[in-house]
Parts: C-alpha cells; structure tokens; sequence
C-alpha cells in the first residue's frame, strides 16, 4: 500500500468535520488586544454543553470556591479570562472533533492524556514564571496529529499500535517508518491548516524531537510534559510508553528536584479537576 505524504495527508484533513467554531474564537482571542470579554462570554454561553462542562470544573475542588459559580461571565469574574478559555477550548476539543474507530483506539484515553499534559504543562508554566494559558492550550492539542491520523487511516494506525506494543518499540518512530512522517508533523500541518499562532504550531510539530530550541523554550516546556503526564499514567493505558527526554532540554528549563515534586502533584490535582469534562 502506497501512503499519503504530508501534503496529501493535510488535503484529506479538510474532508474532516471542521474545528469547532468556538475553539476557533478561543485561539485567535489570544492575539486580539482590544478582546470584548463580554461579547466573548455571551459566545460561550450560547453553547450549552460547552458553558455546562466548563462550569462543572469552574466549581470543582480544584479552585476552592466559596459559592457556586451559575455562569460563563462569573467564571471569567472568578477565575479569571485565561482560566475560562482554556476550559472553553477543552470542552469543544474533547466534545466536537471526531475521535475515529481505530481497533485498539481510545478517545477518553488520548483525551485523559492531552489533559494531563496541559496539566503538567500549566503547572510548569508557574515554576517557570510564563503565561499557563498558552502552555495548557499546546498541551492539549500537542497529539492532535495522532488524531487525523487515527480518524483518517484506522487499520493502518491499528496495525501500528500493535506493533508498537508488540515489539515495545516508540509508536511515533512506526509511524515514521510507515508513513514518512510522525503524528507531531502531522499536528503541525493541522495546526498550521486551523491558523493557530506560530509558537503553537512549531511546540506540536517537535514536541518529541526539541534539540536546538532556546533554553526554556515553549517546545521545551510540552516536551517535559508530555513525559510528566505518562510518567503518572493520567490516560489510564496500561500499555503507555514514556516518551525519551532530551536531557539538554530539561536541563534548560531549569527545574529543581523540589519544583518537580510540587509540579506533580499539581498536575495530578489539576488533572483531576478537568477530567470532569469528559463526562
């Protein structure tokens, strides 16, 4: 069989329902500087199941509030515009885009797992002193090439997993091997598609391969948690593979032992809260 290069796979990627509309206003909000906070949370609001879900973990433990939060506005009142959008591109992301039928494919586990690298990421993203809203959201979408390609090519990924259990071999290399091109590339070309900014765009593309990036570098940071989130086996596969660390690029980011220990937990906390949004 003849496999798609990375161009033919991002043409067969328009044929796939679109992104949702509210993610699409989630992302390009963060490069709009006179940003209508209020037009924005009646737009979320408007979406029923998406205010429902972010609102479910708005009033979870994990924020400790101190009287019910009813609506998307005082969510963004109470935790602030960051918090909420991060949520609100969650929801939609977890609830919107098709999860495809590979054999052996789990969409609550590859769900549970970009959880929990935004997680982690986010919680990296306060030791290090860098904006969470941006980390949450690469950490999120980090492996959404994994999904057009699950969505589009089900046997073909099927018999991929497999293999990669089989021989215990990293799935992402299989997929090189097999396709030309990884799921991080494939995400990239995604991204890039979805006009996403940049900087997101370049994390997901090389989140498994970060040589060379700046000390601390956005790359740098979903790299780390990426390995943090299967490390703590959030996706809840019992068969996960911790992917390697370039040990240049963590050295870079500058963690102490004592950071690390509080990010994990964190991460676990966190995860915790937002898996609520799974259903």
């Amino acid at each position: 069989m003849i496999h798609p290069s990375l161009a033919e796979l991002t043409d067969k990627i328009r044929l796939l329902p679109a992104m949702p509309a509210i993610a699409l206003d989630v992302i390009r909000s963060l490069q709009d500087s006179d940003l209508d906070v209020d037009a924005l949370a009646r737009r979320i609001s408007q979406d029923q199941a998406i205010a429902a879900r972010v609102l479910r973990v708005a009033n979870s433990p994990f924020y400790g509030l101190q009287k019910q939060v009813g609506s998307i506005h005082d969510a963004i009142v109470v935790l602030g515009l960051s918090t909420v959008r991060s949520l609100v591109l969650a929801a939609s992301m977890i609830t919107r885009l098709p999860g495809g039928d590979a054999r052996g494919f789990s969409q609550g586990a590859f769900w549970r797992h970009g959880l929990g690298t935004a997680a982690a990421a986010e919680s990296l993203a306060r030791v290090l002193q860098r904006p969470p809203e941006l980390m949450f959201i690469t950490g999120l979408l980090h492996d959404i090439g994994r999904l057009a390609m699950v969505s589009l090519y089900p046997d073909t990924f099927a018999a991929l997993r497999e293999q990669a259990i089989r021989e215990d071999r990293p799935l992402g290399l299989l997929e090189t091997d097999c396709f030309g091109f990884d799921h991080a590339e494939a995400g990239a070309s995604l991204a890039a598609l979805w006009n996403f900014p940049p900087a997101i765009v370049d994390a997901i593309g090389r989140h498994h391969t970060p040589g060379g990036t700046p000390p601390g570098s956005l790359v740098g940071i979903i790299h780390y948690a990426d390995a943090i989130a299967r490390a703590l086996e959030l996706d809840g596969e019992a068969d996960g593979q911790v992917p390697h660390l370039d040990q240049t690029t963590i050295d870079g980011l500058g963690v102490s032992w004592e950071q690390l220990n509080s990010v994990l937990e964190e991460t676990q906390s966190r995860f915790e809260s937002c898996r609520l949004m799974l259903g």
